[in-house]
């Protein structure tokens, strides 16, 4: 028969250590006195020990101090993952401290000497006293003392916690009496007390503290199971800021859809609330709801989140108007982007509250690092590629203009129908000053009567962005354009003769008027453009109740004056 009892220090439990015995007497009656021992440093707030397999319907017994150099022992009965309730039923534990128990003379170390007299069974289960396997769990929480007798004090949750198998026929002692006076056990330790403890609170769960110091009869089971609504908190929250919103932000820019990112987002956005109100639930069970890092921050989070669909809607609202993006618009891009990145910083620290093993936390880390690289490394290259998309489309519509701090203009596609008739206009007067189009062509009063027609009509509707200018129009301003290019290149105007005592011009020659089927074409078509001018003009004044002003083209007035001198 061993005379010891046996001991368990669980790691991480930074001294903590339980030990029990069981006297052959009551392990052959199947009922009787157990023995156990909580010592633990004096900067534990609590330390609980407990018959049964998990946090429900386990039966727990608390030790702290009572600030007056005595324990408080409390029983107490687990309901799930919450703070355990002090036990006042008829089947509650009938504990007893015993000779040993207090604080130590050093202030260092608390320890209770416990015997309790009908821990063989309670209202949540029983255990043979002579079992191989008889589970216990513990929990443990760091802190300054409670420093009351009241046995149903309020406790806050564990730090940690273990799980552990107890062979009690190793843990038999021959004597039913206490076994911690004279055992290895009852190292330091004095004073008395009586009455009960307080149990353990239950925490959120994690790895507890599996392995630890255990001579012998002793198995480390690990911690207990995580409630349901905690790991679906965790799946929810983690797939929301991990993956979902990541996606539903390039979701824009790649498929060019608004309303595809819209309804990604959404059903984002509900997850989340979904997420949010399972870790409510869970914190309040636990009572830190507005006492851990993890539980305050994310409730911001998602608070300042829940602006976002607003924030959308105006910027596609405003990007409807004017299209381009507003203030609302970048507030709308990167509120989202910050928030996005301080959700997957809280999931860690809901991870380190969970107490999770170094592998979940692993693997959390490294998916959502790749994942947000490559969000940044995608949304990089678009900014890039729009921006030199931006700087092609200024240079082709604004001939390579640069703003002051050499951003490019920004392109206006309801000017960009004005482009065919400017170069109409510029191909016509370039062609007429440079001398390619005189002779056969400007000298016919018809020819300028078109010119000085379509030139009005060019700068007059220079501002409203669309007038008359169809694609038929277009494609012949484009055909002037291109024959006004081929011409200057093969007929260059003649070097100057002679100037004037200020250098002035006197007079040039003008080169000869090319002889070629397209000047004939060219002047074909300033007729046309000449009866189209006239048409437009007048269906205008029509409209105004008045006929159509003659406005006198430069070009008219220019050519007149030389035809004076």
């Amino acid at each position: 028969v061993v005379s010891e009892p046996v001991q368990f220090c669980p790691s991480g439990g930074n001294g903590l250590c339980y030990s029990i015995a069981v006297p052959t007497s009551s392990a052959n009656a199947g009922s009787g006195n157990i023995y156990f021992q909580l010592k633990a440093p004096t900067s534990f707030q609590w330390v609980a020990l407990g018959t049964g397999s998990s946090m429900a319907g386990s039966n727990i017994f608390l030790m702290y101090q009572d600030g007056k150099g005595n324990l408080t022992l409390s029983p107490r009965t687990g309901v799930a993952h919450t703070e355990p309730k002090f036990d006042t039923s008829d089947t509650a534990a009938r504990l007893t401290l015993l000779a040993g128990s207090g604080v130590s003379s050093d202030g260092e170390t608390m320890t209770a000497n416990v015997v309790c007299s009908n821990c063989q069974s309670w209202s949540g289960g029983e255990m043979s006293l002579a079992s191989t396997s008889a589970g216990w769990i513990g929990a443990w929480k760091a802190g300054s003392s409670l420093a009351t007798t009241d046995q149903a004090a309020t406790i806050t949750y564990h730090d940690d916690h273990t799980q552990f198998k107890v062979d009690l026929t190793k843990a038999s002692v021959s004597s039913d009496s206490n076994p911690f006076t004279t055992s290895r056990n009852n190292e330091g330790g004095g004073g008395s007390g009586s009455g009960s403890g307080t149990g353990s609170s239950g925490g959120p769960g994690g790895s507890g503290g599996s392995g630890g110091s255990s001579p012998g009869g002793v198995t480390p089971t690990g911690g207990f199971a995580k409630p349901t609504m905690l790991v679906a908190h965790g799946a929810i929250m983690g797939l929301v800021f991990v993956l979902l919103y990541p996606l539903g932000s390039i979701v824009m820019p790649l498929l060019g859809r608004w309303w595809l990112h819209a309804a990604f987002q959404t059903v984002a956005f509900c997850l989340m609330w979904a997420g949010f109100a399972l870790g409510y639930v869970t914190a309040d069970k636990f009572g830190f709801l507005w006492t851990q890092p993890h539980a305050i921050f994310g409730t911001v989070v998602v608070a300042l989140l829940g602006l976002q669909p607003f924030l959308g809607f105006v910027h596609h609202q405003q990007f409807i108007k004017t299209r381009r993006r507003g203030a609302v618009s970048y507030i709308h891009i990167w509120w989202g982007r910050l928030l996005m990145a301080l959700g997957v910083i809280n999931g860690g620290l809901g991870l380190k509250l969970a107490k999770e093993e170094n592998g979940p936390v692993i693997a959390y880390g490294v998916g959502a690092g790749v994942v947000y690289l490559a969000y940044i490394g995608y949304k990089t290259g678009v900014f890039f590629r729009d921006g030199t998309s931006a700087r092609h489309s200024s240079k082709e519509s604004n001939g390579g203009a640069q703003m002051e701090h050499g951003a490019p203009h920004e392109v206006n596609h309801e000017k960009a129908s004005l482009v065919p008739s400017y170069y109409l206009l510029c191909g016509w007067r370039l062609m007429a000053s440079s001398g390619v189009l005189s002779n056969h062509v400007i000298s016919q009063p018809s020819a300028r009567k078109a010119v000085a027609a379509v030139s009005r009509l060019a700068m007059r509707n220079a501002v409203p962005a669309r007038t008359f200018m169809a694609p038929t129009v277009s494609r012949r301003a484009d055909f002037v354009q291109e024959l006004y290019l081929k011409e200057l290149k093969a007929y260059k105007p003649a070097p100057i003769k002679e100037t004037d005592s200020v250098g002035q011009v006197a007079t040039f020659s003008v080169p000869k008027t090319p002889k070629s089927p397209e000047e004939a074409d060219l002047a074909s078509s300033l007729k046309e453009y000449e009866s189209m001018a006239v048409e437009v003009e007048g269906q205008e004044g029509a409209a105004a109740g008045q006929a159509a002003p003659v406005v006198e083209d430069w070009l008219v007035e220019e050519e007149e004056e030389e035809a004076h001198h």
